[in-house]
């Protein structure tokens, strides 16, 4: 496969590799260990990048940092874009010259990867293929947006191996190759701080099956089915729903049925067994962050569902446990629409929620003061388990799933997650 990628360096002989972040810094030792004499050029706001050892000694580098870094990129004859950065006023030109790692890999190998994508639920359903093609004893790679940027892994890839690719948006947006094998899990208004508009973040969603053949299969819940573009070349499209019996599943939640149902739809057309597939999935191992039971601590028990970034996810999460006391809301406001989660939780049998961050101002603020809700506030994580000391009571659950993204106090998700069962394990009633 390594002729595919001389002849797409040779045609464009000056590269650009713009972001040089974990997938940016992949894409550089891949080029420089299979094309080490290619002109190269690495571009990135990070002014430090100038001393990473990485790069020392490189004589066919150019390093081009700082604020100014995405400037002169119509002098590049290929543009490899990392994942979340943006490119600012692209004409049909300069869009005709960027690629991502994804992008390229998809080039050479799409026709052995299984490729995933959805608001919610990606991690979950490639682990689950993953697993359910380890079980049957499949040689399988997992990579992609769950933190294995797949140039690190073509060595491992010859022609049996089954790619499982978990795609984000950023990654699908200038994709110019589909997946044989796509799976669309859901849509939902997300990454809006990065897309122009909700539109445009579909448009790269779509990119998942776009550039498929009449040979290639889309898998897609069938609640959106009917709002995807009319694509006369996808001939094999399946719908997933809720079609096989699932028991014993350590997931909880009709979304994970969901998750789980389209996981078996795609090894199925791999001409795998999915009863065999079924009878594994009890040794599944569930993700951090995603319905996580942490324990109980102090007599209250604990769900991590950190992961949760927008209203739906939320809504799911309550959906699956049923029967929660105390909810933890708000993080990073992006301008997200809450009126009709708000809706749902007045509803709700919840009785306290503590509201963090900008996100919770707006979801207080929503709510009615006579609502008969406890609603309490928040600066900090610490400051939510002072309060669940006050407003919870032995035998409660509460549950971390917060319909925000992180940023404002945390790294990321995980980090968020993680501050969140340490100080849960050390929780007790004052």
């Amino acid at each position: 496969m390594i002729e595919k990628f001389k002849s797409i360096f040779s045609e464009n002989p000056k590269v650009i590799i713009l972001g040089f972040g974990k997938e940016g810094r992949s894409s550089y030792t891949f080029i420089r260990k299979h094309f080490p004499s290619i002109e190269l050029t690495v571009a990135d706001r990070n002014d430090s990048i100038s001393n990473d050892i990485l790069i020392q000694g490189d004589s066919n580098l150019k390093l081009q940092l700082g604020v100014n870094y995405y400037s002169g990129l119509k002098n590049f004859d290929l543009i490899i874009k990392s994942p979340g950065v943006k490119i600012i006023d692209t004409d049909n030109a300069l869009k005709g010259k960027i690629t991502s790692q994804t992008d390229l890999f998809l080039q050479c190998y799409a026709d052995q990867v299984i490729g995933v994508t959805g608001t919610k639920g990606k991690s979950t359903t490639v682990s689950l293929i993953f697993h359910f093609l380890v079980t049957a004893n499949r040689k399988v790679i997992l990579l992609g947006n769950i933190g294995v940027p797949a140039f690190d892994k073509i060595d491992e890839i010859d022609k049996n191996t089954i790619i499982v690719y978990e795609l984000s948006a950023h990654q699908l947006e200038f994709l110019h190759v589909s997946p044989s094998i796509s799976v669309l899990l859901n849509i939902f208004p997300e990454h809006l701080d990065y897309f122009d508009d909700y539109n445009s973040y579909k448009d790269a969603k779509h990119n998942i099956f776009r550039n498929q053949s009449k040979n290639d299969t889309l898998i897609v819940n069938e609640t959106i089915i009917e709002a995807l573009p009319k694509l006369n070349q996808i001939t094999n499209c399946i719908t997933s729903s809720n079609k096989f019996n699932i028991k014993d599943s350590p997931l909880l939640g009709i979304h994970n049925m969901i998750n789980i149902n389209a996981a078996l739809l795609a090894i199925e057309k791999y001409g795998e067994n999915v009863s065999e597939a079924i009878s594994s999935i009890k040794s599944f191992k569930c993700l951090p962050h995603r319905l996580e039971n942490v324990g109980v601590f102090g007599g209250v028990k604990f769900i991590n569902d950190s992961i949760s970034t927008i209203p739906e996810s939320t809504i799911a999460a309550i959906d699956a446990i049923v029967k929660v006391d105390t909810l933890i809301l708000g993080g990073w406001d992006r301008g997200l629409d809450y009126h009709r989660l708000v809706e749902y939780l007045k509803k709700s049998t919840i009785s306290n929620f503590i509201l963090l961050g900008k996100a919770g101002d707006r979801i207080f603020d929503l709510f009615n003061m006579d609502s008969g809700k406890v609603l309490k506030k928040a600066q900090s994580m610490e400051e939510v388990f002072e309060n669940i000391s006050t407003v919870s009571k032995h035998g409660d659950i509460c549950l971390l799933s917060p319909a925000a993204a992180s940023y404002d106090q945390f790294h990321s998700f995980e980090h968020r997650g993680d501050a969140f069962k340490k100080l849960a394990r050390e929780f007790k009633f004052a």
